[in-house]
């Protein structure tokens, strides 16, 4: 799209110091891949790792903050961190700044450096892990978040019987874009807004008897959600968005984007 350009987000951007998104998807992919040749195991069982650690944020900053040599641990920390560091330029401002009241209502706003670099390795596991079984889905559903909307306009999106669908008002809107793409490759595209995941998984499949779902959110709600299938035994998919601008994260709502080109190579 014409207006993809580098952005940047109250915690993490994926542009780091590049032009583009696409050194981080490169990057990730490749330390997914080194990581599961240094811990020798299948992707489900490093899967299971993964949230484990990312679950014990006391530990990680504890681990981090040791030499390399320390333990197995540190090592993959620090290895990890001189790959991604570029990537989560705001966190530790956000954690020192941000309202007491943020962090005892959204425990998702207190997530650390390490948090985010763990998040990151999850997405492109689970994406590994879930390729097959959701692209050979009877019903594929997309949830979209409205913050990927053009702010200037006023949105025509409009409820059906499951949620919002994208009315194609504006060609530059991300949704609209993303929606398209997603109909291409046989995905029903919908701005999540209004129903519970839970109710909405048991509607589905009700109706279809299996289902599949791909995610588009900021880094932390993305792999909450992804958890939220696995727990449902729902194959799931998903990219994060370029960087996280809501006012969730934000005092006011930001623009922000997504890698089109990333979202179409896992759906090819």
């Amino acid at each position: 799209m014409e207006d993809y350009k580098p952005i940047v987000g109250k915690t993490y951007s994926l542009f780091g110091k590049d032009a583009s998104t696409e050194p981080f998807y490169r990057k990730i992919s490749a330390l997914t891949d080194d990581i599961l040749a240094l811990l020798s195991i299948p992707e489900p069982q490093a899967l299971e790792y993964i949230q484990a650690l990312s679950k014990d944020k006391r530990r990680m900053k504890k681990t981090a903050g040791k030499p390399p040599e320390y333990s197995a641990l540190a090592h993959m920390l620090h290895w990890i961190d001189h790959v991604l560091v570029d990537y989560t330029p705001g966190v530790e401002q956000h954690l020192k700044t941000a309202s007491y009241y943020k962090f005892i209502t959204d425990k998702g706003l207190l997530s650390s450096r390490e948090q985010y670099y763990l998040y990151m390795i999850e997405f492109e596991l689970v994406n590994r892990i879930h390729r097959e079984r959701f692209l050979g889905s009877n019903f594929r559903i997309a949830l979209l978040p409205y913050c990927l909307k053009k702010s200037q306009t006023d949105c025509k999106a409009s409820p059906d019987e499951i949620d919002y669908l994208c009315r194609g008002c504006l060609k530059s809107c991300y949704i609209n874009q993303i929606s398209m793409l997603l109909r291409e490759h046989e995905v029903n595209p919908y701005i999540w807004s209004r129903i519970s995941l839970k109710s909405l998984f048991k509607k589905l499949i009700k109706i279809n008897g299996s289902i599949a779902v791909l995610g588009i959110a900021c880094m932390v709600e993305l792999v909450q959600g992804m958890r939220l299938c696995m727990k449902a035994k729902l194959p799931v998919m998903g990219i994060p968005l370029n960087a996280n601008r809501c006012a969730r994260w934000m005092d006011g709502f930001y623009e922000t984007t997504v890698d089109l080109s990333a979202l179409e190579k896992i759906l090819n």
